[in-house]
């Protein structure tokens, strides 16, 4: 089911009442005092994109060599027929013809920039053009675009909506899209499976989260022993040329590439840590940069991940008072108090730990189960973007205290993820999903920060930790704590310096939410105290960075800075025009721009997604 919309889920076919008996099989098993244990289970949520390798290619160094392998990929618009390979890398930018009204090139930039005529890297760029050429009056260059992850493509992002963002910034910049290294058609590539059915078949064997069964946190501990060893066997020499400031030095290459001595740049989540970085290693080298959704830099550097979950508890507060506002027609969730809906969906997820729920749906011919994880991680990934599902969100919830386990299993693309096993593998594809996977996430998150030396003691000790903070500490720890423990590869470079009184070329644009639920606002302003005459926009909104919802007012600023180098005063905060149960953003006694304006951020709203961890 899309997620646009208010469609609601109706799968056609009946299902007797649920309730009663579905906490008489609780009561039943919990009689016995028996603990259901399960030693393996796909995992859950869209942030499992983390942890699943959709992508894996056979590691590349120009020229093309003959035994690269293409991996499945999912259908799109964009599945239209190209060959990056074909490109052959050069250290002057040579552009394509690509996807149409694209162009595309590949950067040849060193490996190691300690050893410049050593081996080489190729950046794989995609570039909507100005329409204004180069060295004409009125070209404004290049703007780079970071969508976050660890390990989500750029190119992806600009294929996918440039458009939209190029109608919020104007047609007189170029718009690039780039891969870093390690992810889609950027090489060299990481391969740690083989073969694709090896990947596969890793990718569908995911550990539980971490307090879901007695035995969750152990099997998420010996799975990352395996795909470190595997890392450090498979693709050490390339995962050391990975980490976040090579990437940095990276895009110095390409805006130099371009004739231009100073960056334009807006990076989200990841993407915050990527244009951090640059700015503290480069600070000479800033034209404009927005980091959006603002990840705590020291906290990420130190392999900590804890300063994420501050307010995600807070978004699904909102939530649940969202339902309480929108009554019982509009919320099928609907309480007298949020704290109600909290206890009735608590109740929900602690039975499914004990009880799973099946279905089969015989008009589809679709069937599956669903357990506590995947309903945990599908309200977790949810809370990305509640302005977009958060309304489905409670209709699936509601649809499954009635025993109809179809609709959140649905929300969780768990199709999607049944479908990657359908396609054909010999088929070769044109265009890369955007999610480069486990190998380039722990690859860049791991190996950019402190060797994290945890075993299943100090896994739980941080899991305890981080469950005073929120009660999502199980998501978290799962998808990255415990990831890490296992990774054995330490980047070549690594970013030693401290992030205080950097004074840039140009000051910096931070925007955070008021309930961002992986990168809270307090990041926004910690960070912004490292960087001289930085701003904070405060976006009155919940979801992951400003494009989770509609804001004409933030287009406005963007738009600003961009053009005009004008900086939001201290302390401003922006409204939004859209909501979780209300209707779509007006547009009467909108002017013709401010209308373009509405509906580029309405676009990136429904289709945007944030890749990867945070």
């Amino acid at each position: 089911m899309s997620e646009k919309g208010d469609a609601t889920f109706n799968p056609g076919f009946g299902r007797e009442p649920f309730q009663v008996q579905h906490e008489a099989q609780v009561n039943k098993v919990l009689s016995l005092d028996s603990v259901r244990t399960r030693r393996f289970r796909r995992f859950s949520s869209i942030t499992a994109l983390c942890l699943i390798l959709w992508v894996t290619l056979r590691t590349v160094v120009h020229p093309r060599p003959k035994d690269l392998q293409y991996p499945c990929t999912r259908p799109g618009k964009l599945n239209k027929k190209f060959d990056w390979f074909e490109i052959r890398p050069s250290e002057t930018l040579k552009w394509h013809g690509c996807y149409e009204k694209y162009q595309c090139a590949r950067l040849s930039v060193p490996l190691d920039y300690s050893q410049p005529d050593g081996e080489k890297a190729a950046v794989a760029m995609v570039k909507l053009p100005s329409k204004i050429p180069p060295g004409d009056d009125g070209y404004r260059g290049p703007i780079l675009f970071n969508p976050g992850g660890p390990g989500g493509s750029g190119v992806s992002t600009i294929l996918a909506r440039g458009e939209s963002f190029r109608a919020i910034i104007g047609d007189d910049y170029d718009f690039i899209g780039f891969d870093p290294r390690g992810v889609n058609f950027t090489t060299p590539s990481l391969d740690i499976f083989k073969t694709e059915v090896e990947q596969k078949a890793w990718a569908m064997d995911r550990p539980l989260f971490v307090n879901a069964t007695v035995d969750a946190l152990g099997l998420a501990y010996s799975q990352a022993q395996v795909l470190g060893q595997l890392a450090k066997d498979r693709t050490q020499h390339s995962a050391e040329h990975v980490s976040t400031p090579v990437v940095a030095r990276d895009m110095l290459s390409i805006i130099k590439a371009h004739g231009q001595d100073k960056l334009q740049y807006w990076g989200f989540s990841y993407g915050t840590v990527l244009g951090a970085t640059y700015a503290a290693m480069f600070p000479d080298n800033v034209e404009r940069l927005i980091i959006d959704g603002v990840v705590d830099s020291e906290n990420y550097y130190g392999t900590l991940w804890s300063n994420n979950l501050r307010d995600i508890d807070g978004t699904l507060l909102n939530l649940y008072d969202e339902c309480v506002a929108a009554g019982p027609d509009a919320c099928p969730l609907y309480e007298k108090s949020p704290l109600l809906i909290k206890a009735r969906v608590d109740k929900l997820l602690n039975g499914l730990k004990i009880a799973p729920v099946s279905f089969y749906n015989s008009t589809s011919g679709l069937y599956d189960f669903i357990d506590f994880s995947v309903v945990k991680g599908t309200v977790f990934s949810s809370m990305y973007r509640t302005h977009l599902v958060g309304k489905n969100l409670t209709i699936a919830l509601a649809e499954l205290e009635k025993g109809n386990a179809e609709p959140i299993w649905t929300l969780g693309q768990m199709k999607a993820k049944k479908d990657a096993l359908n396609c054909d593998c010999s088929a070769k594809p044109e265009f890369l999903p955007s999610s480069a996977g486990a190998a380039t996430t722990l690859a860049i998150a791991c190996s950019d920060g402190d060797n994290v030396k945890d075993d299943i003691p100090a896994l739980q000790a941080y899991f305890e930790d981080l469950a005073k903070t929120s009660s999502f500490a199980d998501v978290w720890t799962t998808i990255i704590r415990a990831g890490c423990t296992g990774w054995k590869i330490r980047a070549k470079e690594r970013f030693n310096k401290p992030f205080s009184n950097i004074t840039t070329s140009f000051p910096l644009l931070l925007i955070g939410n008021t309930l961002d639920p992986v990168t809270p606002l307090w990041n926004a302003h910690k960070m912004s105290k490292a960087f001289e005459d930085s701003v904070v926009l405060t976006q009155n909104s919940p979801g992951h960075c400003s494009l989770s919802a509609t804001s004409l007012c933030t287009a406005k600023h963007i738009r600003n800075y961009f053009r005009n180098g004008t900086l939001p005063e201290k302390g401003a905060v922006c409204e939004v025009e859209s909501s979780i149960f209300g209707r779509p953003p007006s547009f009467n006694a909108l002017s013709a721009e401010d209308q373009e304006l509405m509906k580029a951020m309405m676009d990136l709203q429904e289709n945007f997604m944030v890749p990867g961890i945070i």
